[in-house]
């Protein structure tokens, strides 16, 4: 790489080399070539690569607004759907109280269950763990197995779980309102 000769160049420039590994659309309307010598004309450039910034920061805000705009809509579709999931448990919690207390109890027991399967699956996957590399039949075996009733299994949790804290939620609620009421 060459340097350039600073002696030609009136003392207010500056350049330097740089090779870009592409071009921005305003990089490619400014003209090519060397800088101006005249002030005027330097100026002049200035001012349209100020005005091409200043166009790319529109552009960010414009489209950062948007960006906020699908933000804040994401946010209450969520807000949304949470307050009628809420709505609806509360419905339900109010149409079956009595179910609702007996839900923990039933909750620790599957969860009980769904130890002993998951410890029966390891013990199974230790035991036949090359069959399940190379084989299809062994393989076919442990999804039949232990696929759907996992999958069912988990399924069921992840309905009682929610009810077994609103049951607790509720009836810490009950415990803690005589106390509030004696104060």
């Amino acid at each position: 790489m060459s340097t350039p000769d600073r002696s030609a160049q009136p003392p207010w420039t500056y350049s330097m080399e740089v090779t870009p590994a592409g071009q921005s659309q305003a990089a490619a309307q400014l003209p090519a070539g060397p800088v101006p010598a005249d002030p005027a004309a330097l100026f002049q450039l200035m001012l349209q690569m100020q005005s091409n910034t200043n166009e790319m920061l529109r552009q960010l805000v414009d489209q950062n607004r948007t960006l906020l705009e699908l933000t804040r809509e994401t946010v209450q579709v969520s807000r949304d759907q949470r307050a009628r999931q809420m709505q609806e448990l509360e419905r339900w919690q109010t149409s079956h109280q009595a179910v609702l207390f007996e839900t923990r109890g039933v909750l620790k027991t599957l969860e009980q269950v769904h130890g002993q399967i998951m410890e029966q699956l390891v013990t199974f996957v230790h035991e036949n763990e090359s069959e399940l590399m190379e084989g299809e039949f062994t393989l076919a075996d442990f999804t039949d197995r232990f696929g759907p009733r996992l999958g069912h299994l988990n399924t069921i949790l992840s309905v009682l779980r929610p009810l077994a804290a609103l049951a607790q939620h509720a009836q810490s609620e009950a415990r803690n309102k005589p106390r509030e009421e004696t104060q």
